[in-house]
């Protein structure tokens, strides 16, 4: 088998699937009731984020993934991503305040923007990477 590289803009992109289980696990408990199939689909979904970001971590190990100009593209993604991430909290936290959010809903916020950074993170990587900046 040959040793194939991956796509790093591939790659960046695959970090969102752990957040989107989060985000699905998150909704299946924050769902009134008690219904035992929605347990063990919660426990997949966890475990399954779980073993996914297990995975990555050790992939990423054993392959040097990212080169010297990837490395520097990922500091600059990860320091624009940053200030995105700020600013969601800060709305975040005002609309809970202001529009009188459940916790609930406070809690979406927060898995919906780890999501939500997580896509845009992949996106702005693929955009600088192509670019070349």
């Amino acid at each position: 088998m040959k040793n194939k590289p991956i796509n790093l803009s591939v790659w960046m992109f695959s970090k969102a699937i752990p957040s989107a289980l989060l985000l699905l696990y998150y909704g299946m408990c924050s769902w009134g009731g008690y219904d035992p199939t929605l347990r063990y689909l919660q426990a997949v979904s966890l475990v399954l984020a779980g073993v996914i970001v297990l995975w990555q971590v050790s992939y990423a190990k054993k392959k040097k993934l990212f080169d010297e100009f990837a490395r520097e593209n990922l500091k600059t993604t990860d320091s624009i991503c940053l200030k995105i991430a700020y600013a969601l909290m800060v709305i975040a936290v005002l609309a809970c305040v202001f529009a009188d959010f459940s916790g609930i809903i406070a809690g979406y916020f927060v898995v919906g923007g780890i999501l939500l950074l997580t896509i845009v993170r992949a996106v702005i990587f693929a955009v600088i990477d192509k670019k070349g900046m």
